[in-house]
């Protein structure tokens, strides 16, 4: 190992004593830190030095404590190289370490410049309470710091910083201003397009919502999929559902704020007055619901196959089905065992609706009206409504 001999022990107070420009840890107090012994710690750093996780540390020799004539190599590191051979050693002490290092640099603990070997220094007692919560403070702040390093924020981060002062050195910060806990910040509520429509004076189809955020420049469809431009991203929370496509991409949902509402447009540009939602659910020019005009009669788009909506938030049971790659029979085996649907009626005269708790995951669809029906719908039974569920049942399956 290529190291620097220093004489001792006068580069001792150069190095060691207050006031000097740079203060350096010996291996011996680093162990004592941690407490364990010196002698591994010593390999460590040295292997930490020969794979180049650390610079190469000064090496001083000391009188050894108590035997004359005879002394006690030391290596010497600087506070970071000190910190990073503490978390190969033992990382649990890391935090120590660095609170060492702060009373250090603050003149609250005294270098030891002769330090007995495998035996923990005593920390100056302070005298007053004052002095005390001073030093405190200090701690709390280097410890949110520390933790604010590994990657926590927030509460999180407080928290953190909190529980570790409380275990190393019996101080709570929090407990000692009256704050046992930490309230979680509000979070403002989502709504899939079909809930903004619900909320909308007339109510809009989900696919009227989309075209209308996709007119005020929010969204955008990439792939069959509506994804949020950069204006509406500030708008918006995308969702992981947990699942994934059958090309193997992430199954993604995008939820709107409330306020979305007040971006979007009365009516799509170059819109008709006279719009019609034909048979197959979706909306179309009136040439194409059989008016007489002089022009080329519109090509029909094809019928959708039976129970499949194609409803941009909401599986019907078929869809369900093939999107997990399973029969219908299995998901409706699967959702009746969870009670989130029911059979109503008797033999095939009889359909599904939701419980009372499979409300809390989907709503009633009617095709030909192409219409949602809430839980309090005098018309559930009588209608062409059908059971139709959010992203969150995936997660049952």
């Amino acid at each position: 190992m290529d190291v620097k001999i220093l004489t001792a022990p006068e580069s001792t107070k150069s190095q060691m004593l207050p006031g000097a420009t740079e203060l350096k840890m010996s291996h011996i107090e680093i162990a004592n830190v941690a407490g364990k012994r010196s002698d591994n710690v010593k390999r460590t750093i040295e292997r930490l030095v020969k794979e180049g996780a650390i610079a190469s540390p000064q090496i001083e020799e000391r009188p050894k404590q108590g035997v004359s004539g005879q002394f006690v190599e030391h290596l010497l590191l600087d506070r970071l190289d000190s910190i990073t051979a503490m978390a190969s050693i033992d990382g649990n002490y890391c935090a120590d370490l660095v609170l060492r290092w702060g009373n250090l640099e603050s003149g609250r603990a005294i270098p030891t410049a002769h330090l007995k070997e495998d035996v923990k220094p005593e920390e100056p007692k302070l005298s007053t309470p004052l002095a005390m919560l001073e030093m405190n403070m200090a701690t709390s702040l280097r410890a949110m710091a520390f933790v604010e390093a590994l990657g926590f924020s927030g509460n999180q981060k407080l928290l953190s910083a909190d529980r570790l002062l409380k275990s190393q050195i019996g101080f709570s910060p929090l407990e000692a201003m009256g704050q046992k806990q930490l309230m979680a910040p509000v979070q403002a509520m989502t709504f899939t397009p079909t809930q903004l429509g619900q909320m909308m004076t007339p109510p809009q189809d989900p696919r009227q919502v989309n075209k209308l955020l996709e007119a005020a420049g929010l969204q955008i469809k990439t792939d069959s999929l509506w994804v949020p431009t950069d204006q509406g991203q500030p708008l918006c929370e995308i969702l992981d559902t947990g699942k994934t496509h059958n090309s193997g991409t992430p199954v993604k949902q995008v939820k709107w704020y409330q306020t979305v509402l007040n971006r979007l447009p009365s009516t799509l540009p170059n819109e008709s007055k006279t719009e019609s939602i034909n048979q197959d659910g979706r909306y179309a020019d009136p040439a194409e619901v059989g008016s007489e005009t002089d022009e080329e009669p519109i090509q029909r788009k094809q019928r959708r196959k039976r129970n499949r909506y194609e409803l941009d938030d909401y599986f019907s049971l078929v869809e369900l089905g093939e999107f997990i790659g399973r029969s219908r029979q299995h998901v409706v085996e699967v959702l009746e065992k969870l009670r989130i649907i029911k059979w109503t009626g008797q033999g095939k005269k009889g359909k599904y609706l939701l419980t009372d708790r499979g409300w809390q995951y989907g709503l009633m669809y009617d095709p030909t009206e192409t219409s949602f029906h809430n839980r309090n719908s005098k018309r559930l039974t009588t209608s062409n409504a059908q059971p139709v569920l959010g992203y969150d049942i995936l997660k049952f399956f």
